[in-house]
């Protein structure tokens, strides 16, 4: 039998990080090659929460290994006050005024991904979702742009839950009918798209009118990959005040169209629970294999509101046929901390009764 592999025997033992004093200082004049390095190696890319495992094995979307590249560590502490020097310098030893700029800018960026998910810009980053719950090969990359988040816009974000969802989906599939699909707070899109991708069908994707732009440009975007595996989406505007107000290609549609709902992330009010029932049960088909799957992170703040969901469905007739809970990561922080965050949420998938 072969003895389990260790880091170091691969030599892959952690090295010691390094302190922010180890890095190249300003006093001495370092060139712009040096500042420039620097910062590549001190980069923190757009997330893809690949550290949010569907399986133990971390794969590249054509199947190939991704090369490792060895990066050493730096402590955090300091690194903000490091940047901001940077940022403040005249740089005056740097005669190339574009070398210049660019380590300004890469920077600022920089600090700014340190400051917080809400001190960021725009970005897009990838998802990869797995198609198949036997095959680890079969995987669909998933690209999300996400607009500067403020905090009544947080549609625009990609939350830890919806990621989760995605990847369960292809576990949930052989429960789920494939036809006639609705997402509720879509968002950017990334559960509705997994749907079409692991289902291989048509999901019609909603959310309130200031969301749906940005779902469209991703639906756009990804429309190409998604119909590569069979799957075709949609969006449409729905406000869950007035749920029978979906139109889509300029008609609107019937009640009880849909024989699976999907949604993830939907409670964050204490209006959400009634509102959100009322729409399912106005869009649910009332068939022995309609479904509803829901993935919600379980905060404190919002554990009343949750229960109260769980009454509000069985109130109408639901009834929880699988459930679970899991965790995964999130990169919402106000600040001082680059680290994303633990998560945990609860699954469900319901049927009526």
């Amino acid at each position: 039998m072969t003895p389990d592999l260790k880091a170091e025997d691969l030599g892959l033992q952690e090295e010691e990080p390094l302190d922010v004093l180890d890095l190249p200082q300003l006093y001495t004049r370092p060139s712009a090659a040096s500042l420039l390095f620097t910062l590549s190696e001190l980069q923190s890319e757009p997330s893809s929460w690949a550290s949010t495992p569907w399986s133990g094995d971390s794969r590249a979307i054509s199947g190939t290994s991704t090369p490792y590249t060895r990066r050493r560590k730096v402590k955090s502490e300091g690194i903000p006050a490091y940047l901001t020097k940077i940022i403040s310098s005249a740089l005056q030893w740097i005669e190339d005024d574009a070398q210049k700029e660019q380590i300004w800018e890469t920077a600022a960026h920089e600090l700014s991904v340190r400051s917080g998910r809400t001190a960021q810009g725009d970005l897009t980053r990838s998802f990869t979702i797995p198609l198949s719950a036997s095959d680890i090969h079969s995987l669909v990359e998933l690209w999300i742009y996400e607009p500067a988040l403020t905090a009544d816009n947080l549609g625009h974000k990609t939350w830890a839950s919806s990621f989760m969802l995605a990847q369960r989906l292809c576990r949930l599939k052989d429960d789920l009918p494939t036809n006639s699909i609705l997402e509720l707070g879509a968002g950017t899109g990334l559960v509705g798209m997994a749907a079409a991708c692991v289902l291989c069908t048509h999901v019609v994707m909603t959310d309130l009118p200031e969301i749906v732009p940005n779902l469209e440009r991703n639906l756009k975007d990804n429309a190409e990959i998604i119909g590569a595996t069979g799957g075709t989406c949609s969006s449409a505007v729905l406000d869950w005040r007035n749920p029978e107000c979906l139109v889509i290609d300029e008609q609107r549609q019937a009640a009880q169209s849909f024989s699976l709902i999907v949604a993830a992330d939907m409670v964050y009010s204490q209006e959400h629970p009634r509102l959100l029932t009322t729409t399912i049960e106005y869009h649910m088909r009332r068939t022995p294999d309609a479904r509803l799957v829901v993935e919600v992170p379980l905060r404190d703040a919002y554990d009343a509101d949750l229960d109260i969901l769980r009454c509000e469905l069985a109130n109408i007739g639901l009834t929880i046929s699988q459930e679970g809970s899991e965790t995964g990561i999130d990169d919402w922080s106000s600040g001082n901390d680059d680290q994303p965050t633990d998560v945990k949420c609860w699954w469900s998938v319901w049927k009526w009764s």
